[in-house]
């Protein structure tokens, strides 16, 4: 990597500490902060939820076309409409909004805490209060790391799974980030000190 590409880098990375370091505690410190890939993400769900997203939104849009080949009562059109708008949304959809939910996502980790900000939203979760974590790591090193907390007594809506057309928002962790073995080690580290 040239040195500008590293001063860019550089750049961001510590855009993205400052920009949670003014909600965190007084002498708490950003210690690392990253955003999760961005851009359309297929995931493994998406092996059964297209094939069924597609078969229900051909469904209802063969309905629809059908009542009005048939030239059928209103009701019987206003009826398929709201199957017709959630087949759109799991096509087309849910694609776009996952991508705005990361866009508007930033992940950080203290020596105590892991914070995530989606847009006006913040949560954090004591590293003492973690009673396990999950890694996923792929080919290219970059992956996520989910995060169970002991309070929820293994019951919490944040394990990995969770319903596959809930919104990503509803998993606690790291999705989708570079060098997610190294974040791994490092509050692996944090925990055990």
């Amino acid at each position: 990597m040239s040195n500008d590409i590293l001063d860019d880098f550089s750049l961001y990375s510590k855009s993205l500490k400052q920009r949670l370091q003014k909600h965190i505690r007084k002498g708490e410190q950003i210690i690392w902060a990253e955003r999760p890939k961005q851009g359309i993400l297929f995931r493994s769900s998406d092996g059964c939820l297209i094939p069924f997203s597609l078969f229900w939104g051909g469904f209802a849009f063969f309905w629809e076309t059908m009542v009005q080949v048939m030239d059928a009562p209103l009701i019987f059109t206003l009826f398929g409409i709201p199957f017709v708008l959630i087949g759109i949304y799991l096509i087309l959809g849910r694609f776009f909004h996952d991508m705005y939910i990361r866009k508007k996502t930033i992940y950080g980790l203290t020596k105590k805490r892991i914070v995530i900000k989606r847009g006006y939203k913040l949560d954090f979760l004591d590293l003492s209060s973690i009673s396990n974590i999950h890694l996923i790591e792929k080919k290219d090193g970059s992956g996520t790391i989910l995060f169970n907390n002991k309070d929820n007594h293994g019951t919490n809506k944040n394990n990995s799974y969770h319903f596959v057309l809930s919104p990503p928002n509803l998993v606690f962790g790291f999705e989708a980030i570079p060098n997610v073995k190294n974040i791994y080690n490092q509050i692996e580290q944090l925990r055990n000190m």
